[in-house]
């Protein structure tokens, strides 16, 4: 095995446990902030639904690299000065958030009007019409889309090497700059051969799992 081998692997080892963490920081903080927000667009209330529905489609209708470079570089001039991480979580949690509140809408509207009617019918609030007879029917229709929404956004998370985080992609960079300063041979293949198989190997069961939830749940 050649000698640059076990360093560099030591190397994306570091920056694979950085992804992994902002993945599932990203993951989390989209789908607690979007299933609220995904809820809320179907409240009465219109002035709600128009402010949610401005977030959704202002943090949609962004491309993530834009969201990102926003968030590190306009933060610190309103005094909100954040580091790599945080900055990129924040950004990519902004879109997958606002994806999730769509899903989620379609989701609960999706469900027969006759259900919610039912439960008013029964003294049921809106809240409670919603967690008791709603949201679980609607969980049905909104998982699959759901998981295809997480791969997509751990795959996004490659995109936070732009603003200098030390993620898989960062860090397989670095090695070939400093493996082409040491040896003048890059060995840019192998290296980013291997980030492409640790992506694939992530996201594959979950792409696998999306299909599966869309068949059993049809």
């Amino acid at each position: 095995m050649p000698v640059w081998v076990g360093p560099v692997a030591s190397y994306l080892a570091t920056g694979l446990r950085t992804t992994a963490m902002l993945a599932a920081t990203s993951v989390l903080a989209s789908i607690a902030v979007g299933v609220l927000l995904g809820t809320l667009l179907t409240w009465p209330n219109r002035l709600v639904r128009a402010l949610v529905r401005t977030y959704v489609e202002v943090w949609r209708g962004l491309p993530i690299i834009i969201i990102l470079f926003f968030v590190f570089f306009v933060l610190p001039i309103v005094g909100l000065t954040v580091d790599t991480f945080a900055a990129a979580a924040i950004g990519l949690s902004l879109w997958g958030s606002a994806n999730v509140a769509e899903v989620v809408r379609g989701a609960v509207q999706s469900v027969p009007r006759g259900q919610a009617e039912a439960g008013a019918a029964l003294g049921f609030s809106w809240s409670g019409r919603m967690r008791y007879v709603v949201l679980p029917q609607a969980a049905r229709r909104a998982l699959p889309p759901l998981v295809g929404l997480v791969v997509n956004l751990t795959q996004q998370t490659s995109l936070a090497a732009v603003i200098g985080l030390l993620d898989i992609l960062e860090a397989s960079q670095r090695s070939i700059e400093r493996l082409t300063l040491t040896g003048g041979d890059t060995h840019a293949v192998p290296i980013l051969g291997a980030v492409l198989v640790v992506f694939f190997v992530i996201c594959l069961p979950l792409t696998m799992l999306s299909r599966w939830l869309e068949r059993r749940l049809r």
